[in-house]
């Protein structure tokens, strides 16, 4: 979906800082930085002060301060929230002094005015904006049942008629273990009971051969096409050879394949209401603002560094939403 990955935390800073951490290394004690001090890569530590037109933090408590410029708590709240694991905090100071020293020198050498750096910054604000814009707006939207059921009355009209079977089964090695077993179900030995003694799958031969309810295309073919030309109560007379050996078949019943009840998807209804919500609310305000696409940009080579490296802290689109499926295992037997 186009707004897929305004919904995943862009978390530009600790992108930069999960980075970064690995060429800091090991640090010393926090009481030894000060301004004179070099960052781990050897630069001195620069004077410059951030960027009037950067966004930052200008309240709250102050954790230190770098170059006479200060830290706050909130800066390292965001970062610890996005790491993967969670880091000491006196280890995250040192790394967002790191970061700050490492920034202030980019800035002295006036990399903060390429172009491109200055693109990445705008996206990385955009995206971070548009994705707590979303959140809020997710965050305020009630969904209630009465709002699910026309899509979930949809699905189940187009659910597709098909046929479920209840059926055991006796699995042996060999087509004589196969055709012996046959005899001693005709002569009135309870299947069940041969299931238990005889058959080698262990997930239903402790149930007397019970597979419970399928559809065809849960089992392996040779096994579907048996059971799909029984009627109930019936045994196959010729047993049933497959991948895992030769099959004596037992069909207990069949019906109609039910749609799943409201209760089992309504997580996926509610996720697709959503999702219909963010499409419904980026068309509105679509609508609503002057949009001229002037030329599209020429495509980049394909050596260009630019395709193979994205940008420091840019999010990766999350995959497409899985509509509400007409649910269909893959379990074989």
């Amino acid at each position: 979906m186009p707004y897929a990955h305004w919904i995943k935390p862009a978390a530009i800073a600790s992108a930069t800082l999960l980075a970064f951490a690995g060429l800091a290394g090991c640090q010393g004690n926090s009481n030894q930085t000060t301004a004179a001090a070099k960052t781990p890569l050897g630069l001195q530590a620069p004077t410059t002060a951030p960027a009037d037109s950067a966004p930052k933090v200008t309240s709250g408590k102050v954790i230190a301060t770098v170059n006479g410029h200060p830290l706050y708590e909130e800066n390292l709240k965001v970062v610890q929230s996005a790491l993967p694991a969670p880091m000491p905090e006196q280890q995250l100071v040192e790394r967002m002094i790191e970061l700050r020293l490492l920034a202030g020198a980019a800035r002295q050498e006036g990399l903060d005015k390429e172009i491109r750096t200055q693109a990445q910054l705008e996206n990385a604000v955009d995206n971070q904006l548009a994705n707590d814009y979303l959140a809020n707006y997710l965050g305020k939207m009630k969904v209630t049942d009465a709002a699910l059921q026309p899509e979930y009355d949809k699905f189940v009209k187009g659910y597709p008629k098909t046929t479920e079977y209840k059926a055991a089964h006796i699995l042996v090695k060999t087509q004589e273990e196969a055709n012996a077993i046959i005899k001693q179900l005709d002569s009135g030995t309870p299947f069940a009971q041969l299931a238990e003694e005889k058959s080698q799958d262990p997930g239903s031969a402790k149930q007397g051969g019970d597979l419970g309810w399928f559809a065809p295309a849960q089992m392996v073919p040779e096994f579907s096409a048996a059971v799909e030309k029984l009627k109930k109560g019936e045994i196959t007379q010729q047993p049933v050879k497959s991948q895992f050996g030769w099959h004596v078949i037992k069909l207990e019943d069949s019906r109609e394949a039910q749609p799943p009840t409201f209760a089992q998807l309504k997580t996926q209804l509610e996720n697709q209401y959503r999702r219909t919500a963010v499409e419904n609310l980026i068309k509105t305000l679509r609508a609503k603002a002057t949009v001229d696409i002037v030329a599209l940009p020429t495509a980049p080579k394909a050596e260009s560094p630019a395709v193979a490296t994205p940008p420091v802290g840019s999010a990766t689109p999350a995959a497409e939403a899985t509509p509400v499926p007409a649910t269909e295992p893959t379990t074989k037997p």
